[in-house]
């Protein structure tokens, strides 16, 4: 997959801090999802406590493929199973304890929703899925006043994959 950006402290404004070259990271891969539905919308991670928004995805257990990762993912947070995934790019992002691998995919929804299943965190962060079209979602993410260092990671992560999906789709 093809990477579309590079995150450091330094080039999201946070600090001079930028990647450590022979630095020691802990490596955490995750998956990200553009979910499409029949109305051409898209699911969304409003994560109400940080007032920013996210694509839905998360975290690869040990054993799983990145596919695996997605598929878990979107059903526990979107309760949707998806067709037709498409891979969209990567986006790396070095945080002072770990180094973030972000693989994004497009998929469509097939079939009906089902119940969510969110972790404890999520529950906490008052995560609720919303659905707007992308261009909606991307001019959102622009604009957003995001309240926590993790949530700039994150916008910026997102605008990264929307931006590629939007190009190509």
């Amino acid at each position: 997959m093809k990477i579309l950006a590079e995150l450091t402290e330094k080039s999201l404004g946070i600090s001079e801090v930028t990647e450590v070259i022979g630095g020691v990271y802990k490596l955490r891969k995750s998956a990200r999802g553009i979910i499409v539905n029949d109305k051409n919308e898209l699911a969304v991670q409003h994560i109400q406590k940080y007032n920013y928004h996210k694509l839905p995805g998360g975290g690869m257990e040990i054993g799983e493929s990145i596919e695996q990762t997605l598929a878990r993912e979107i059903l526990e947070e979107v309760g949707a199973t998806c067709e037709n995934i498409t891979p969209i790019g990567v986006v790396i992002e070095y945080h002072p304890e770990f180094l973030h691998i972000s693989y994004c995919f497009a998929a469509k929804i097939v079939g009906p929703l089902q119940s969510i299943q969110l972790e404890t965190d999520e529950i906490e962060n008052e995560q609720v899925t919303v659905w707007m079209k992308p261009e909606e979602l991307l001019e959102l993410l622009k604009n957003e006043t995001v309240t926590n260092q993790s949530g700039l990671y994150m916008t910026n992560r997102e605008m990264a994959f929307l931006t590629e999906y939007l190009r190509t789709k």
